[in-house]
């Protein structure tokens, strides 16, 4: 699963590398420890009703999915992962497969495994070996529900709410031995055609996303034991990357 990760590499880079428009928060920046329902950047395309040309922007979204039945906003706490094998038929998720797809950026995630006493979790932090960037997988919905809405995920006029959802598969390899599930990985080559519009049929974009040979390599990603401390959502900076103090 992805329940908690880093996103702190400069925007511009990203907006360059993506061709995007920015139309995020300013304030939004450098973070270590990001959770569920926590407002996060995601990068979509949608087609201008009034060009009819492709505008691919990175926007800022809720990270838990509210489908447009969801009646109140706790409803995210639920859907903030999407596994990959049932996608097509969870109704929550189904909706934005055709054509609500989405990329969330990210530097790491974490992931807890329980110590030999079965009490301490020691968490770990998974990475591009190389200091790269991850490219999530992801789903977005623009919920109405009451309306009125504010902050960085809400549409200028407040009516809409952006939200989204990290897609998971089993976890394979050394992965596995962290956790069960990953998220679904994309090497910034398949970027595009996860994006692409013109893919605007859910059952093409299951089978899509279910294809291995889409993923980013295991192979190319390093774990690494890091601070307790991550484990505190209100606790937040660089530091919470550095290796376990250790009492000898």
């Amino acid at each position: 699963m992805c329940g908690r990760f880093a996103f702190y590499q400069e925007i511009e880079p990203l907006i360059d590398d993506l061709d995007a428009v920015d139309l995020t928060d300013p304030g939004l920046r450098k973070r270590w420890n990001i959770p569920p329902t926590a407002p996060i950047h995601v990068v979509t395309e949608s087609i201008d009703k009034e060009t009819g040309e492709v505008v691919r922007a990175l926007r800022v979204a809720r990270w838990g999915l509210l489908p447009p039945f969801a009646r109140e906003l706790s409803f995210s706490s639920r859907t903030f992962n999407a596994r990959r094998e049932t996608i097509v038929e969870k109704p929550s998720f189904r909706g934005s497969l055709a054509r609500y797809r989405a990329i969330v950026p990210m530097d790491g995630y974490y992931e807890w495994v329980r110590g030999e006493d079965g009490k301490r979790k020691q968490p770990f932090f998974i990475a591009p070996a190389d200091g790269s960037r991850l490219y999530m997988a992801a789903l977005v919905s623009w919920w109405k529900g009451p309306g009125g809405h504010e902050g960085p995920a809400a549409s200028d006029d407040g009516a809409f709410l952006l939200s989204t959802t990290i897609i998971t598969r089993e976890a394979t390899g050394d992965l596995a031995r962290i956790h069960d599930r990953t998220p679904v990985m994309l090497p910034r080559h398949q970027v595009d055609a996860w994006l692409d519009t013109s893919m605007d049929s859910k059952e093409a974009a299951a089978a899509w996303i279910n294809d291995d040979s889409h993923l980013l390599e295991d192979s190319l990603l390093t774990v690494r034991e890091v601070d307790p401390a991550v484990g505190k959502v209100g606790n937040e900076g660089p530091e919470l990357l550095e290796p376990p103090q250790r009492l000898l």
